[in-house]
C-alpha cells in the first residue's frame, strides 16, 4: 500500500491543489476501483488520514482512495469562487488516470463519499452526475438543498470578509438561504426524480447519521424521500445509532460502506 501526496496545477481551479492518494500495492496491470473521499467544512486532504483508519480499510478492500482538498466550498461550483464541482467530475479523474493509469475509468467501479459538508457534496455530485458514480456514501450531512431548514444548528458562520461582506451561502451559491434553490439543479430531491424520468443509470445511496447529530432530521427527510420512490430505485440504505458528529462514527461507517461494495447483489436492501 502506497500513500502519496500530490501537488498539481488545476486548470479548473486556476491554482495549485493538494491531493492525497492511497494506492494498493502490486496493481500495475490491474483496473483498480477508486473511491473519491471528501472532507468536511473545516477539513482538508489530510482529514481522513489523520482521524480514521481509511488506509487500513483501503488495503483490506484493495481500493484506491483519492482525497482532494476544497476548503469550505460545499464541493460545488461556487458563485464567488472556484468551480469545485467541475473539478471533481471532470478534471480530477483525468488527473488521477494520468498519474495512475491503473485506476479504473469505469463508472461501475467508481465511488464517492464524504462526511458532513463532504457528505452533502457526495450526494449532490452523485445525484447531479449519476453517470459518473456507482455508489455514494453520505455520512452525517445537513448540507442538502432543500432540507437545510431542518438541521438543529441554525444559521451560518459570520461572513469570512467581515461585516457587510458576502455570507457563506452567497459565496457558495449566490443566495442568502440555500433552500431558496428548491426546484433548481441544486435540489437533490427534484433532481433524483428527474433522473428517474430521464431513464438515467442511478447510483446506490448509502446514508448514515447519528441520532444526536445536527443533521439527523435532514437524514430522516432524505430517508422518507428515497424510500418513498417506487421500488427503491437508488437502492437507498439508511443507518443510524446514538452518536453525534464525530470521527468515531465516520470511521465505523466508512468501513461498513466499503464492506458493502463487495456484498452480493441479492443481499442489498
Amino acid at each position: 500500500m502506497a500513500l502519496l501526496q500530490l501537488h498539481t496545477f488545476s486548470k479548473t481551479l486556476c491554482s495549485q491543489t493538494k491531493i492525497r492518494v492511497i494506492l494498493p500495492d502490486g496493481c500495475k496491470d490491474e483496473s483498480i476501483p477508486v473511491l473519491y473521499l471528501l472532507h468536511g467544512g473545516s477539513g482538508n486532504s489530510t482529514a481522513w488520514l489523520s482521524n480514521s483508519s481509511i488506509e487500513r480499510y483501503a488495503k483490506a478492500h484493495r481500493i484506491a482512495v483519492v482525497m482532494p482538498s476544497a476548503g469550505p466550498s460545499r464541493w460545488l461550483n461556487m458563485a464567488l469562487g472556484p468551480a469545485y464541482g467541475d473539478f471533481m467530475v471532470e478534471e480530477l479523474p483525468s488527473i488521477m488516470r494520468r498519474f495512475f493509469p491503473q485506476l479504473t475509468g469505469e463508472r461501475e467501479q467508481t465511488y464517492i463519499g464524504g462526511l458532513s459538508m463532504g457528505g452533502g457534496g457526495a450526494m449532490q455530485l452523485a445525484i447531479r452526475y449519476p453517470e459518473k458514480y456507482a455508489a455514494a456514501c453520505v455520512l452525517s450531512t445537513s448540507s442538502v438543498i432543500p432540507l437545510e431548514h431542518l438541521r438543529t444548528i441554525k444559521g451560518y458562520p459570520p461572513p469570512p470578509g467581515g461585516e457587510g461582506a458576502p455570507s457563506l451561502p452567497q459565496i457558495h451559491l449566490g443566495v442568502d438561504d440555500p433552500d431558496e434553490l428548491a426546484g433548481t439543479e441544486y435540489d437533490v430531491l427534484q433532481q433524483s426524480i428527474r433522473n428517474l424520468e430521464e431513464g438515467k443509470r442511478l447510483p446506490r445511496i448509502f446514508h448514515a447519521v447519528g441520532t444526536d447529530d445536527h443533521g439527523f432530521e435532514v437524514g430522516l427527510a432524505l430517508r422518507s424521500h428515497f424510500l418513498g420512490l417506487e421500488n427503491n430505485p437508488y437502492r437507498y440504505e439508511f443507518y443510524t445509532e446514538q452518536a453525534g458528529h464525530t470521527w468515531e462514527f465516520w470511521d465505523k461507517w466508512i468501513q461498513v460502506f466499503l464492506d458493502s461494495l463487495t456484498r452480493p447483489e441479492k443481499e442489498e436492501s
